[in-house]
């Protein structure tokens, strides 16, 4: 089964859900950390909007039948097949990217697949040339970050040795590549700790540089990507939105005070049932 890779985790490290948000759990304190990512959904992001209203008109263009016969049983059922277009969208898009990941890991490791899944097929030659190219040293995949100081944290794609250099990559199978990853990157690269897969927690190795490569079925790039403090501010602000966000939040609706449920019986009405 492939993984959710949105703020895919270390199994090392356990994550719960809290108020849309995911939060990483410290193996020895039981301190919560926000995720990397659900910090980075702070920044605002206009374009999906338009992106999102792109894919319900495609589909309602490309699969006008279906939607005709959908409507013909179900009016509200065919206005929620196409509202959710992006959302199966995204999903499909995600379980492949997780399937992707999940051979490039393996790769890394020096591990063969000799029958990899049919919908990695097309990045194989991709992934195979990259290693051939640039024969990386795998140091860490799919490790925790974890700052203590700042307190967020978030599993990384890969950290290897390449030509003497240590380099934080993040592995993108997206149609493109968004500057978000920049922060990503120096969020990790400017973490305390490097919590492994059995648990074992390290200082976070000093990364000579950033890089992200970008895989599709067409093509393949290698980029390297800005981690420095500037980009590691810009994060900081987005944390510190983050916090703002959920203090603000907190106490504007209370508990419950009274309530009453549609189709309670009276005593007289229980008597008489």
């Amino acid at each position: 089964m492939p993984r959710n890779r949105e703020d895919y985790m270390s199994e090392g490290v356990r994550t719960v859900h809290q108020r849309g948000s995911r939060y990483y759990v410290h193996p020895e304190s039981g301190d919560l950390a926000p995720s990397v990512t659900s910090i980075l959904n702070m920044e605002a992001k206009p374009f999906l909007q338009d992106w999102s209203a792109g894919m319900a008109a495609e589909c309602a263009v490309t699969d006008l039948e279906v939607v005709q016969r959908i409507a013909a049983r179900d009016r509200q059922a065919a206005v929620d097949f196409l509202k959710f277009a992006a959302k199966r969208y995204t999903k499909v898009r995600a379980d492949v990217g997780s399937l992707v990941h999940d051979y490039f890991e393996l790769r890394l490791r020096g591990e063969e697949v000799p029958y990899p899944h049919h919908d990695v097929e097309p990045y194989v030659p991709h992934i195979e040339a990259w290693l051939d190219r640039y024969q990386p040293e795998l140091l860490h995949a799919e490790d925790v970050a974890w700052s203590r100081e700042h307190e967020y944290a978030g599993s990384f794609d890969f950290l290897v040795r390449i030509n003497g250099k240590t380099i934080l990559g993040d592995l993108k199978t997206s149609k493109s590549v968004y500057t978000s990853v920049a922060s990503q990157l120096a969020a990790y690269a400017h973490a305390d700790d490097l919590i492994t897969v059995d648990r074992k927690i390290q200082v976070f190795p000093k990364v000579d540089a950033g890089a992200v490569l970008h895989i599709t079925p067409q093509r393949a790039e290698f980029r390297p990507v800005k981690i420095d403090r500037p980009i590691f501010d810009r994060f900081l602000t987005l944390r510190r939105r983050f916090a703002d966000d959920r203090a603000s939040d907190a106490g504007i609706i209370g508990r419950v005070a009274w309530s009453n449920e549609a189709g309670r019986q009276t005593g007289t009405a229980r008597r008489a049932a």
